[in-house]
């Protein structure tokens, strides 16, 4: 009950911010053009409160998914009187300007979120910026099955050179079930294999592959199972058993695999070589109860950057993220990318709300800038109702040097309005559907 509250509460601020910046674009620019404005509403539906100055209402509505200005003369069917208060009544370059400051807003407000974000810090993963060494290839992952080894390096995906784990892993989540060619280099020779990663729970890509990450012991409990097997913080699990150890996960995966089994464990110590025998058994809540904690710098690191190295890091991250989105529109559109990927209220309240529980305000700001960045881009798609899809019958007007008939605007816009409702449907549905077992919507065809 506690998550849904917060989940609800930092939904509602979430979208709150992002639609009042976005509706605020609009209505600053409309006023400064002098088109009357009649409401300016947070939420859809009926109003629930607000105040009206002068010819403006200001209101919230009952339904917090949205947001709206409504203009004078601004809808097609409308019997215009030609005033200069109207919006279909001002040159088209105006109503271009109005259009855009919307989306333009949300993109402004996710480089200043940003900015802030790399200023204060924010947690990320300890590799993000490493480059792309295997440590461990999972056991019957697709990686294994490509033939891909420990200490193998990748160094292009499909041609494309890449950099660091961060690009790899947004890479492979978004190339479910597709082919890839990856540029290895092993032992000096160059190799090109090809991996297809399966799709996960999410419906994201998967490979199988972790970075180097030695099984380092970090802090060690008083009273726990390590203490008693004389594990100390620093300690390097080499072997268990006589089995060499490489990487963190084959420790665990050892150690929850032989519960309430002595296990002969080979620590390297400093210089010194350390052999103990160490037992773990699960605690009443069905966790590992292994008495030890992870090394925190082999997991996340912080970035943060003074002003100036922020606003450069913030436009290059503002640029990464909106070439992402585009290929992940375009792999959507294509069909190389599955719907279920797609995220709904439900989920972005769940994010939100987890976002909000971690107390950090780097993390929700990051969780906002991501949004508004994506909410200005897509409204920007020539999609009728959408911003987008207003200035692409803006330009083409323009284009053809005359006005489209208003039986054919209302066509236009009552097709938006479908296609819209649809899309919401198929969202929201996705997002029950990973509420809930995967056996129940079976029957649905995306």
């Amino acid at each position: 009950m506690f998550d849904i509250a917060t989940n609800t509460l930092a939904l509602i601020f979430v979208l709150g911010v992002l639609v009042f910046v976005h509706e605020l674009g609009h209505f600053m620019f409309a006023k400064a053009f002098g088109v009357g404005v009649e409401v300016f509403s947070l939420g859809f539906g009926k109003r629930l409160f607000g105040f009206r100055r002068g010819d403006t209402d200001y209101i919230v509505s009952v339904l917090p998914l949205g947001g709206y200005v409504k203009m004078v003369g601004e809808n097609p069917d409308e019997e215009l009187s030609g005033s200069d208060l109207e919006y279909l009544s001002k040159p088209k370059w105006q109503r271009l300007i109005i259009l855009l400051a919307g989306p333009a807003m949300n993109v402004i407000l996710a480089f200043v979120l940003t900015i802030g974000v790399y200023q204060l810090g924010i947690r990320v993963a300890a590799d993000a910026d490493d480059p792309v060494v295997l440590g461990l290839v999972e056991p019957g992952s697709p990686a294994d099955a490509a033939g891909l080894q420990r200490d193998d390096l990748i160094v292009s995906i499909d041609g494309e050179p890449l950099e660091n784990w961060d690009e790899f892993r947004i890479r492979i989540l978004i190339s479910a079930n597709q082919p890839l060619d990856l540029g290895v280099v092993r032992d000096g020779r160059e190799l090109i294999i090809e991996a297809t990663p399966e799709a996960g729970e999410q419906k994201t890509g998967r490979i199988g592959l972790t970075s180097p990450r030695p099984a380092q012991i970090g802090t060690v409990a008083e009273d726990g199972a390590a203490a008693a097997a004389g594990l100390q913080e620093g300690d390097v699990v080499t072997a268990i058993d006589g089995a060499p150890i490489y990487h963190w996960n084959e420790f665990v995966g050892a150690i929850g695999d032989n519960l309430d089994t002595p296990l002969a464990l080979t620590l390297a110590r400093g210089s010194q070589v350390v052999d103990t025998s160490y037992t773990v058994s699960l605690t009443d809540d069905g966790f590992l109860a292994t008495g030890f904690g992870q090394v925190e710098a082999h997991v996340i690191k912080l970035r943060r950057y003074p002003f100036g190295e922020a606003v450069v890091e913030a436009g290059a991250e503002m640029k990464r993220q909106s070439l992402l989105l585009g290929e992940i529109l375009k792999r959507l559109f294509t069909g190389r990318m599955s719907v279920q990927t797609l995220s709904g209220p439900l989920e972005i309240a769940k994010f939100s709300g987890r976002s909000a529980r971690t107390g950090d305000p780097s993390v929700l700001m990051a969780f906002m800038a991501f949004i508004s960045l994506q909410l200005g881009i897509i409204n920007l798609l020539p999609i009728p109702v959408l911003d987008g899809g207003q200035i692409t019958l803006i330009l083409f007007e323009a284009a053809i040097r005359r006005d489209l008939s208003m039986q054919i605007k209302e066509r236009i816009m009552q097709v938006g309005v479908v296609m819209l409702v649809s899309l919401m449907v198929v969202v929201i549905t996705l997002d029950v559907t990973k509420l809930l077992p995967a056996s129940w919507f079976s029957w649905l065809p995306f």
